[in-house]
């Protein structure tokens, strides 16, 4: 009986630390995916979609205004790179760098801007069920000029 007792306390804490080191590669793997999703949507002015996927209730309200404000000027999005890239799973953040290739008629000269981006990750939430779970980039979108 001891021996089973000792063995068990010697497997939990292996057992609770593989599970968090899992979560954490999980949401690694998921920041990745969801900057390049996040960026290849503006590129192809999906910015409707972008905001109920990406952007958390209390920014949606300014990211619907900038990105209306995006298509009603005629922004033309080229190409985007994402320059850098750092996703903290553990600390539920993360930073990108990523440039965007446009033009806005009848101008035809190639733009390039810089976006940097911020990204927290929001777990799901009784009390607040719109947030969302996953996730959310909190810097606005970058002006196109």
């Amino acid at each position: 009986m001891c021996i089973r007792l000792f063995a068990l306390l010697l497997v939990a804490p292996l057992l609770l630390g593989g599970c968090a080191a899992y979560k954490n590669m999980n949401r690694q793997e998921n920041c990745d995916k969801v900057v390049k999703d996040y960026s290849r949507m503006i590129r192809w002015n999906e910015a409707e979609k972008v905001g109920m996927a990406f952007v958390g209730p209390k920014q949606r309200a300014a990211f619907d205004k900038t990105a209306e404000s995006i298509r009603r000027r005629g922004v033309s999005m080229v190409d985007f790179r994402i320059l850098a890239k750092e996703c903290m799973a553990e600390k539920k953040k993360a930073e990108a760098t990523v440039e965007f290739d446009y033009f806005i008629l009848p101008d035809n000269r190639l733009k390039t801007i810089t976006d940097h981006q911020t990204w927290i990750f929001l777990e799901e939430n009784p009390q607040d069920p719109d947030a969302g779970e996953g996730w959310k980039i909190t810097s606005p979108l970058p002006e196109f000029k």
